[in-house]
């Protein structure tokens, strides 16, 4: 339980905040492969790739969460990639017209938690700093 001493408040919020994520992801996945969790399934429908990709993101959401609560380096790594994918959307978002509200949720936040990562405080707490 050392690292749970040690781990920052910040990173278990992004962990709490990614397992949250891949609930989501898992849930709308299970939801468009046929399996009602909430509402009903979407019938006659082939889209079955779609609900495997989703169930497949939510895996990595949730080991990321893992990761995160448990201090892994890879985790920091692959937020830090997952943050990097994010601006790269939300680039692409903006040339097609997002409004202000999305751009804002699209690049700042990311932007936020890419300068969390960052710090040195986080990276000493995920090993980085040896």
């Amino acid at each position: 339980m050392e690292s749970a001493k040690s781990r920052p408040a910040g990173i278990t919020i992004l962990a709490v905040l990614s397992i949250a994520t891949g609930v989501v992801y898992l849930l709308d996945g299970l939801r468009i492969l046929g399996y009602v969790a909430f509402g009903p399934a979407q019938a006659m429908s082939n889209v079955s790739m779609s609900g495997w990709s989703l169930l497949f993101v939510a895996a990595l959401w949730i080991g990321l969460g893992v990761g995160f609560l448990s201090l892994k380096g890879w985790a920091w790594v692959a937020g830090v990639i997952i943050v990097g994918l994010s601006l790269i959307v939300a680039f692409f978002s903006h040339l097609n017209g997002s409004g202000l509200g999305e751009l804002f949720m699209a690049t700042i936040l990311p932007l936020v938690v890419l300068l969390y990562l960052e710090s040195a405080k986080v990276q000493a707490a995920f090993g980085l700093d040896e």
